[in-house]
């Protein structure tokens, strides 16, 4: 489903509310920076990321369960570790828990509970395979992969075993872009085991190495599912070619992400003329969606190709199919083996971790996306101090009023439409933390000695709640991302920027920080997540969330006048050799990352109200803030994680997001930089968005 959210992030900051609270020492460094991170020998204009970070990089490892090792993955396992502190806690008081309480610790045990799992064996899954080989023609799959919808649920973005949808055409419940008041349903390309279409059209070797371990990685999930070993090669090599050519239909990245193109409003009428090969009466009517009068249909050519694809491709290849996209999605409710299957490809071919998480990890995220607000409360209520909602909300206000400042004296954008941007900006509902109204899960069947059982019905509980809700009012106050956690969004339906608790610890929001590095680290978010509201496709909602046209010709002119720029300036970034960031795929998230600077380094100077800043430890305000912002992006990747964010990621790669620093004149004046540095861009090739 297409939430329309406008962007990830990651970073917050301090304010005056909290000056009589604040600890006496920052948790990095003396004044919010590790400068032990740092490397003196290199040049701030030559690489700026290496000159905050790189003596720390020459010496991290990243964990070998993971393909990358950031500050929101480390916050990540920090809030992880904190709940799972709560609910053993909560586990010693089994007998007296109730309701949720008890509903969360159980589904908790019984995921950790490796042995039952592995005791009841494939079992669980060989009876919902068995509805697959019960399936006599296309219609009766169409139905049994309906059904199976029902039962999925996705997962938050914290761990690292993806979901997978049971069905090559997502569908979903959300907000109507053009009338976000009203629920629809919606439909998407989908049916992908690899991260995006390149890893199966591109021929280099680094390709056709993660193509061949694909192949494998399904024969083995055929075997556990216990189909002849004498069968598995071919059966597997045909799923491949099915996936294949889904892939060959798909849209890429940069075209899905556009809110024009992936607004079609169709009748299931249309669905069966412009898409045949798929009853989707039955595959609809399964879900629950049957009765719709409209749905809004994403990459158009894409599902009408994969319908054509489903009609002609042999049964027991569809069935095939649908049983390891079950296997993979389940694989934490399934026997060691399968969770091991999916790791080697997932976690190892694909990120490049030689080692599964652990365990008790995975199940406090899946807990997590089953329960989430029973799940997050004792952990707000632990973790989670009034004075840090407060400082959150008044550092709001400022990168807001920085922000309107900027839209305010805009040069390129004519009266009226700046007019209409700083409405927009006012229309603001910032969410800090955590939801003012918390979820009750009454009604949801939890056996602490069934997780594969509590996992469908988790899914099952949700979906139904989704299908209640559909013609109700919308409940705009809801959060599309667990308070648990570490990273924020904009939502561009609801006009909302949104920041976990989880979020807002060092390096991104610290009490005790000098202000100027927290301005450069939450600011910058804060001013990230604003400015999404505002970029390529967020540009496109007006103040009520709606997805229709408020720019004039002349101004959307100026505004791809500067777009085509930006994305020119990191088209030209090589991360990998041969391997460029593709500046379109990117483009929100870049011209986020350059105006959220922008907007942060304007509140820092507001906040200090005529007065210049201290000298801290040798180094200016102006040199905090932007050490401030690189510290953010700490992150060390290894090669084949790298390979897999910038085929299919939106964000470019964090070294060169902190490479925005090129782009803003008071960066060359804080350090020096000059004509012969490698960072250094004139000032006529400087990319400046919203100045």
């Amino acid at each position: 489903m297409r939430a329309y959210l406008l962007g990830f992030a990651s970073v917050l900051m301090a304010g005056s509310a909290l000056a009589q609270t604040a600890p006496a020492k920052p948790a990095w460094g003396t004044f919010g920076v590790d400068t032990a991170s740092a490397d003196p020998s290199v040049k701030p204009g030559d690489d700026f990321w290496s000159y905050v970070n790189g003596s720390w990089a020459k010496t991290v490892k990243i964990p070998s369960d993971s393909g990358a090792f950031s500050q929101v993955s480390r916050l990540n396992e920090l809030a992880a570790s904190q709940v799972r502190t709560i609910l053993d806690e909560m586990q010693t008081k089994r007998a007296s828990l109730t309701g949720d309480d008890a509903r969360m610790v159980d589904y908790l045990a019984a995921l950790n509970d490796q042995a039952a799992i592995d005791a009841r064996g494939a079992a669980p899954l060989l009876a919902d395979v068995a509805l697959l080989d019960a399936a006599r023609d296309r219609s009766a799959l169409a139905a049994e992969m309906g059904k199976a919808t029902r039962y999925w649920q996705g997962t938050p973005p914290v761990g690292r075993m993806p979901r997978y949808f049971p069905s090559p055409f997502e569908i979903g419940i959300g907000q109507d872009p053009k009338n976000p008041a009203a629920y629809t349903a919606f439909v998407a390309q989908g049916g992908l085991g690899m991260p995006n279409r390149d890893y199966y059209l591109k021929d280099d070797a680094d390709s056709a190495k993660a193509q061949a371990a694909y192949r494998d990685h399904v024969a083995r999930l055929l075997t556990l599912t216990e189909a002849p070993a004498s069968s598995v090669t071919a059966r597997a090599a045909a799923v491949y070619v099915f996936e294949r050519a889904i892939a060959q239909a798909q849209w890429p990245v940069a075209d899905s992400r556009d809110a024009d193109k992936t607004y079609n409003l169709w009748t299931i009428a249309d669905l069966k003329a412009k898409a045949p090969g798929l009853d989707w009466d039955a595959y609809l009517g399964a879900a629950g969606l049957g009765q719709r009068r409209n749905l809004i249909v994403g990459e158009t050519s894409a599902i009408s190709a994969i319908a054509k694809l489903w009609g002609d491709t042999p049964l027991p290849v569809l069935r095939d199919w649908l049983t390891v996209r079950l296997a993979k999605d389940r694989a934490m409710a399934l026997p060691k083996a399968f969770q091991d299957a999916e790791f080697a490809f997932s976690g190892g071919t694909i990120g490049g971790a030689t080692e599964a998480p652990p365990r008790w990890m995975q199940a406090i995220e899946l807990t997590g996306a089953a329960m989430t607000d029973a799940v997050s409360k004792p952990y707000i209520d632990r973790h989670f101090t009034p004075a840090t909602k407060a400082a959150m909300d008044e550092l709001v206000k400022n990168v807001l009023a920085a922000m309107d400042r900027r839209l305010a004296n805009l040069s390129w954008m004519t009266a009226p439409t700046r007019a209409k941007a700083r409405a927009k900006l006012a229309a603001f509902t910032p969410m800090i933390g955590y939801p003012d109204k918390w979820r009750s899960y009454a009604g949801l069947n939890v056996d602490r000695a069934d997780a594969y059982g509590n996992l469908k019905r988790a899914g099952a509980f949700e979906w139904d709640r989704q299908l209640a809700r559909i013609d109700q009012p919308v409940e705009r106050g809801e959060w599309w991302m667990m308070p648990i956690t570490a990273n924020a969004y904009a939502s561009a339906v609801n006009n909302q920027i949104v920041f976990p608790a989880a979020y807002l610890q060092a390096p991104h929001f610290d009490i005790a920080a000098d202000p100027a590095v927290n301005y450069g680290a939450i600011g910058y978010v804060i001013g990230h997540e604003i400015s999404h509201h505002f970029d390529d496709q967020g540009s496109k909602f007006d103040p009520q969330g709606r997805l229709n046209s408020w720019w004039t010709p002349e101004d959307l002119a100026a505004f791809d006048q500067r777009k085509a720029k930006l994305v020119a300036q990191y088209n030209a970034y090589e991360p990998l050799p041969g391997l460029h960031i593709r500046g379109a795929q990117t483009l929100g998230e870049n011209i986020a990352d350059n105006a959220g600077l922008a907007v942060a380094y304007d509140a820092y100077k507001i906040s200090l109200k005529g007065k210049p800043a201290p000298i801290i430890a040798g180094t200016t305000g102006d040199q905090r803030f932007f050490m401030g912002r690189a510290q953010v992006n700490k992150v060390a990747i290894r090669e084949a994680e790298l390979r897999k964010n910038i085929l299919s990621g939106v964000h470019s790669p964090s070294k060169f997001r902190t490479f925005s620093v090129r782009n803003h004149d008071a960066w060359y004046d804080a350090f020096d930089v000059k004509p012969g540095d490698k960072l250094y861009l004139p000032p006529a090739e400087r990319v400046k968005i919203w100045e």
